[in-house]
């Protein structure tokens, strides 16, 4: 369960990775890498990172907990299944936060992200985007960003959480069967 429970949190966190990068002029690239500098991406990103490291913990249990609410778990099972998650949570954490901080996450993020601008603007378009960044109106939008991003993130643990508990307490009772 424990396996499940992060491969579920993992997928949450980064959905379905891709090759963006490929298939991009040079043009493009060159004009994607300077939106990306004046975005401050990286930045962003490592906020985001942060962001997700932080909030993991209370996403893995509570998805957890959801699990242990089934029907078919006697109360014994449940006292052991939390034993067992408060056991194994802080390892799940600092292994969780071992894969986030590794400095090639952040290179990999903006890499691929910069290939993803590329192919989908022309390099006329991300001039006019990067413009607009450095306007004031886009200067409050990228200082914004990160709060908009905490946000949403807070939204998204309300929303999907429960969902999710839900798919997994449906999985536990059939694996119960």
């Amino acid at each position: 369960m424990k396996k499940l429970i992060a491969a579920a949190v993992l997928a949450l966190a980064f959905p379905a990775a891709s090759v963006f990068a490929a298939n991009a002029d040079a043009k493009n690239m060159a004009a994607a890498k300077e939106l990306m500098a004046v975005m401050n991406v990286r930045a962003i990103m490592q906020a985001s990172v942060q962001q997700m490291s932080q909030h993991m913990p209370d996403m893995m249990r509570q998805i957890a907990e959801a699990g242990f609410e089934n029907k078919k778990f006697s109360e014994e099972q449940k006292r052991k299944a939390r034993a067992d998650l408060d056991k194994a949570l802080p390892g799940m954490i600092t292994a969780m936060g071992k894969t986030l901080s590794d400095p090639k996450l952040l290179e990999e993020l903006e890499a691929e992200t910069t290939g993803i601008y590329a192919r989908n603007f022309s390099d006329d378009e991300m001039r006019q985007i990067t413009a607009f960044y450095r306007s004031p109106v886009g200067t409050k939008m990228l200082s914004t960003m990160p709060k908009l991003m905490q946000e949403s993130m807070m939204v998204s643990q309300k929303v999907i959480v429960p969902r999710i508990a839900k798919m997994v307490e449906g999985m536990t009772a059939a694996t119960a069967k």
